[in-house]
């Protein structure tokens, strides 16, 4: 596990205090429990100080050595998400009452991919799901090689025509389902960033291997900017959403806005779906948000995935 790595505690167990990655946004229990433990002048054997490089930026977390039936553990308190005014004060009270307190120091990116494996192992493991009765399916039952294929060569073309370089770019895939079409990025040599609100279709990914764990997330992609950084990703991109509506133009204005927003300038754009008003839905969002792009007609003869596509790019003024 990434944390053991880099807190260097061998193979101790750890356990991050929120229950979802989602609930690092608001840290209620990160706040609840410091702010108790703080009160009662509870002992520690050791605390570990989490910050930046060279240990002048802002704390990002402490792990803290804890017992429970003659177990030892490291629970962990992150503030790099939330960022938590308080928690620097609430550390300090803590380590008044640790017998020893060090400082491991570490990039904000490896603090998250630290963050994001955990839930990611803690999901394939059941332990983030009430009674899930769900067995692992088949590679061949549930990823359409077929599909993947067309998707490959819709990208390599896009690269073709665009002067674009999948491989070389940070990626954000949101809505990524299972992580079928992120096969096609994979075989690009890409190494995107993936989220889908599905817990049960993350899993499903994570499982087989097309996901990887420190790179993808249970998450809505209408708080995108609460988790990310803006303009942190050269492209965002998105397989098969849907359904697009009328009646929900409103709920994807937002998750394209949300995009947008962390799309650095000259970003690329990439969606795709399977009906026409669909994507000349998509298109009247991305243009009432202020992006510049075109409607791709893909369709086959099979007439299932990736029928329509919406090619664009972020503007100096967008977002």
């Amino acid at each position: 596990m990434l944390f053991n790595d880099l807190l260097g505690i061998a193979d101790e167990p750890v356990q991050l205090i929120e229950r979802s990655f989602s609930d690092q946004k608001t840290c209620k229990l990160t706040r609840h429990y410091l702010t108790e433990i703080v009160r009662s002048g509870m002992p520690f054997g050791e605390v570990i100080r989490i910050t930046g490089p060279g240990g002048q930026d802002e704390l990002l977390g402490i792990a803290v050595l804890a017992n429970s039936e003659g177990q030892d553990f490291r629970m962990i308190f992150v503030n790099t998400i939330c960022r938590d005014p308080g928690f620097t004060d609430l550390v300090a009270g803590l380590c008044e009452h640790a017998g020893n307190v060090r400082t491991v120091e570490m990039t904000n990116l490896q603090f998250m991919d630290a963050i994001i494996e955990y839930y990611s192992i803690m999901l394939v493991n059941r332990m983030l799901c009430d009674r899930c009765i769900s067995a692992k399916k088949p590679f061949s039952e549930i990823f359409s090689e077929s599909r993947v294929d067309r998707l490959t060569t819709l990208l390599k073309t896009i690269e073709q025509s665009g002067n674009t370089d999948f491989a070389g770019m940070d990626v954000l895939e949101i809505c990524c389902g299972n992580g079928m079409a992120t096969i096609s990025l994979s075989e690009l040599g890409c190494d995107p960033f993936c989220l889908d609100s599905d817990s049960c279709a993350i899993c499903e990914g994570l499982e087989h291997g097309v996901l990887a764990p420190h790179r993808s997330a249970v998450l809505d992609a209408t708080e995108l900017s609460a988790f990310f950084d803006v303009e942190s990703f050269d492209c965002v991109i998105g397989f098969m959403l849907g359904a697009i509506y009328p009646f929900n133009k409103d709920l994807w204005a937002r998750i394209m806005s949300e995009s947008a927003v962390l799309l650095r300038e000259n970003g690329l754009l990439v969606f795709t779906v399977h009906k026409e008003e669909e994507i000349v839905i998509l298109k009247e969002v991305m243009d009432e948000i202020g992006m510049t792009g075109e409607i791709i007609d893909n369709r086959d003869d099979a007439g299932v995935y990736d029928q329509w596509v919406y090619l664009g790019r972020k503007g100096s003024s967008a977002g």
